[in-house]
């Protein structure tokens, strides 16, 4: 897919998708059972029976702000979207999307009060 248009500018190819290891690191151990977006994509694909997790490729975090440290650590950083920012994509072949907006409900950004997603299909 091919970005054409981009109203935040600001998105994470690095941190990859959470999961229940980096909740465990990034929160604490209790928090190990809580949702993911790993468990969520591992859900989607089992759900559709033609999927496993081999099929799972490299994510992008869409509107998240994870800079690179100088020492070349990641950071998480309060997110630099608002409401009316997106992203426009195109397939350039057939594609399967899977998309995870995981209310992380340990993570203050948006004030604790995690906003929908909307997402536009068209041909």
């Amino acid at each position: 897919m091919t970005i054409v248009a981009d109203t935040c500018g600001r998105h994470d190819t690095l941190g990859g998708a959470c999961a229940q290891e980096s909740n465990t690191v990034r929160y604490a151990a209790d928090k190990r059972y809580m949702h993911s977006c790993r468990d969520n994509f591992l859900c989607a694909c089992l759900h559709d029976g033609r999927l496993d997790k081999g099929n799972i490729a490299a994510n992008v975090n869409f509107f998240m702000n994870v800079p690179v440290t100088p020492e070349g650590g990641l950071t998480f950083e309060d997110g630099i979207s608002a409401a009316g920012k997106y992203v426009e994509l195109l397939a350039e072949c057939d594609v399967i999307v899977l998309i995870s907006n995981c209310p992380q409900l340990n993570n203050p950004c948006n004030g604790w009060n995690p906003t929908a997603a909307e997402v536009l299909v068209w041909n």
